[in-house]
């Protein structure tokens, strides 16, 4: 039975290569001596090894002879056993079988480890890549078998590799190996105690695209824990990435660089400053932006350049001085919807709070693609993504929100309001108000398209945020430059039961500001309509409305919430005698209350309380109504005289024109201290609501004699 063939194997061999698992067991019964026997050529293979060259196909011989009590530890010349032999020939389906038997005394992970540390490259390479499908993942789950590599010191071994001077293919196969269980936390900390990090950092340096796009990968993965995404930072990554992209062109490598660079950046100011510190770092993206024709890059350059321009405004400026503006415009008119949201996504990161890359954008025309957008789709996330970047790109300016609010449309703003989309509802309401604040014609056209039944509707909703912005927009609509009050619409509020949920938000709502602010827009509401009062005092006897409730808030710890309690204050007694008489029963109003705003250095402020106090003159006890008045009107007019905010300017001259067809003897005081002279000039501003507020003003102050006269000769 011992003699072999010119190939140096006996009869035990041939049988066990060639899957003749009857003959090899009568062999292993026949004689001891055969269960290892070795061939006699230059392998010196057992039985078992010659049996596992050939895989799972032959695995009742496999079976046979380790029943027999084969040697699973036997090696050959080579130094290559049953674990080695599976890597070299590629059988990592009896490598798991051999997993599976669960030895206790044998494993195949000690000698696999081992064989991946080899100094040979087919070696190491061959064994990489059996344990990178050994631990592949499953439905996107982390295989249980990365305890069997941190148990064995895997990762110790896997980070000592790819420092080596191995070959790169080898390299490759180990990264894999790392990416498939790097989501372990315990496997991270790991990676970063042995010294992964800086290995892998300095493998951007790589001229192979593999190990290099792996190397992202696993950076990535290691960034999505927070706690080690600044220590990668520190040690070089984001000029290291930077790098790559000004070398490397590959579509592939560069899609897991920028998603890298973009990850190191998110939600970092620190991390953006270490970005723009980098010479040429905006301009190598925006260079790749420009050539790009590869969909997986585009969509990744839009989201990593999103990312460090958030909230970043040298990045953003940056981008935009670089170019970029005209690339992502034109990304907006693809037919890829999903490029198409990311570069809208970016666009809004570009221009949030930064008027100077909103006014470069809206040059450059992004407003017209972003419209078409908007209108073409019915999508609500395509709604949400592209109104939420046209309404960044307004800012914070009312003028430059009214222009955008004109040119979605109120149409538009009102489908926005019977949306599903909470971010919908905030623009549609934001959009309403500013238009509201407008002309007086644009209240005509919000009243004909029915703008006013849904906003009443969002005073139901969970959000207090969209609470508030409902309130302040129907107060607009019910209320204009002058306190010129529009009836119409007003009434709609109250078909609405748009009153009874104001009066309920006033008495009922926890939140300060909600009361105050649905407290100034009842009063809007009700201001010149009577039977609107009615139903306030109506609502109130079931809700217990009153006075008081608004005087307790002229004593808040809350600024904002003081100032807007005495606006209240000053709408309900605005040409209202009886009411007036109802304040000053509950308690009434003193003057100290409003010497921290006369007295501030804000402007707002200052404006607010001088019109407050002059309306409410009659009813402050602690000083003399003529006093009271004159301090006032001088403030709103010196206000109006000093003032460089085109706000501030605008809100002086709306006080102006309320006060104007107050009480008699306001008027005459107003144009004594030579107002008239300044409203002609704000005839000239540059902003329509300046000019407007002015001309309404200069209107109601007409009624004057010496303002006629003044106006004519003007």
């Amino acid at each position: 039975m011992n003699q072999v063939d010119e190939s140096g194997l006996a009869h035990i061999h041939q049988a066990a290569k060639k899957g003749y698992f009857s003959s090899v067991e009568k062999f292993l019964k026949a004689s001891n001596d055969q269960l290892e026997f070795e061939t006699q050529d230059d392998l010196h293979d057992t039985p078992l090894l010659v049996a596992v060259r050939t895989g799972m196909q032959n695995i009742d011989t496999i079976n046979i002879i380790i029943e027999f009590g084969g040697n699973l530890e036997a090696t050959n010349s080579q130094n290559h056993g049953v674990v080695e032999i599976c890597c070299m020939e590629g059988h990592t389906d009896l490598l798991q079988y051999f997993d599976d038997l669960n030895r206790k005394e044998w494993s195949i992970w000690s000698r696999l480890l081992k064989f991946c540390s080899s100094e040979l490259d087919d070696e190491a390479e061959s064994a990489g890549r059996a344990i990178s499908t050994l631990t592949h993942k499953v439905n996107n789950e982390v295989s249980p078998k990365w305890k069997n590599l941190l148990d064995n010191n895997g990762i110790g071994i896997f980070v000592k590799v790819i420092k080596s001077n191995i070959g790169e293919e080898a390299k490759a196969e180990i990264l894999k190996c790392l990416i498939n269980i790097l989501e372990v936390t315990e496997v991270m900390e790991q990676v970063v105690n042995v010294g992964g990090v800086e290995a892998l950092i300095k493998h951007l340096k790589s001229t192979s695209n593999t190990v290099l796009r792996l190397t992202c990968v696993c950076l990535r993965v290691l960034c999505s824990n927070k706690s080690y995404t600044e220590l990668i930072a520190n040690q070089g990554a984001i000029q290291s990435l930077i790098s790559v992209t000004v070398r490397n062109n590959e579509s592939r490598v560069l899609v897991e660089v920028v998603n890298t660079l973009g990850t190191l950046c998110a939600d970092s100011e620190v991390r953006q400053d270490m970005f723009s510190s980098v010479q040429d770092s905006m301009q190598s993206l925006c260079h790749i932006l420009e050539d790009c024709m590869d969909s997986d890059l585009l969509l990744a350059l839009c989201h990593c350049l999103a990312r460090i321009t958030t909230h970043h405004e040298v990045n953003q400026n940056n981008f935009v001085a670089c170019g970029g503006s005209h690339y992502l415009i034109m990304l907006t008119d693809i037919k890829n919807r999903e490029i198409q949201l990311a570069a809208v996504d970016t666009i809004h990161m570009v221009v949030e709070n930064n008027s100077f890359t909103q006014a470069r954008l809206m040059e450059d025309g992004v407003v017209g693609p972003l419209i078409n957008l908007l209108n073409k789709s019915k999508s609500q996330v395509v709604q949400e993504k592209t109104a939420g970047a046209l309404w960044a790109l307004a800012g914070e300016s009312p003028e430059e929100r009214r222009k955008m609010a004109s040119t979605m449309g109120v149409n538009l703003l009102i489908d926005f309001l019977g949306s599903l989309s909470r971010l919908l509802h905030l623009i549609g309401c934001e959009g309403i108000g500013v238009l509201a604040q407008g002309a007086h014609n644009e209240k005509d056209a919000i009243a004909r398209t029915s703008g006013v039944h849904p906003l009443v509707r969002l005073l139901k909703s969970e959000e207090e945020y969209l609470v508030l912005s409902a309130v302040r927009s129907l107060r607009h609509l019910c209320l204009g430059v002058g306190y010129l009050p529009h009836t119409h619409n007003q009434n709609t509020v109250s078909q609405a039961r748009g009153v009874k949920l104001l009066v309920a938000l006033m008495t009922l709502s926890s939140d300060d500001m909600i009361q105050v602010e649905a407290a100034l827009t009842l009063a809007s509401v009700a201001l010149g309509n009577q039977s609107v009062m009615r139903e306030i005092w109506q609502a109130g006897q079931h809700l217990e409305f009153n006075y008081t409730r608004i005087l307790a808030h002229l004593h808040s710890e809350n600024q904002a919430v003081r100032l807007l309690a005495g606006s209240a204050l000053a709408a309900f007694a605005y040409n209202n005698m009886t009411e007036q008489q109802l304040i000053a029963a509950e308690g009434g109003v003193r003057f100290s209350c409003f010497l921290d705003f006369l007295q501030s250095e804000e402007e707002y402020f200052r404006c607010n309380a001088a019109f407050q106090i002059v309306v409410m003159a009659r009813i402050i006890p602690d000083e003399e109504q003529a006093m009271a008045s004159a301090a006032g009107i001088k403030i709103i007019v010196d206000i109006l005289n000093t003032s460089q905010s085109l706000a501030i300017q605008a809100l002086a001259a709306d006080c102006i024109a309320r006060l104007a067809h107050t009480r008699a003897g306001v008027p005459e005081a107003i144009v004594a201290i030579g107002c008239v002279e300044r409203l002609c000039a704000l005839m000239y501003s540059e902003q329509a609501q300046v000019r407007g507020s002015a001309a309404i003003a200069l209107a109601y102050l007409s009624f004057n004699h010496t303002a006629e006269r003044q106006l004519l000769n003007k």
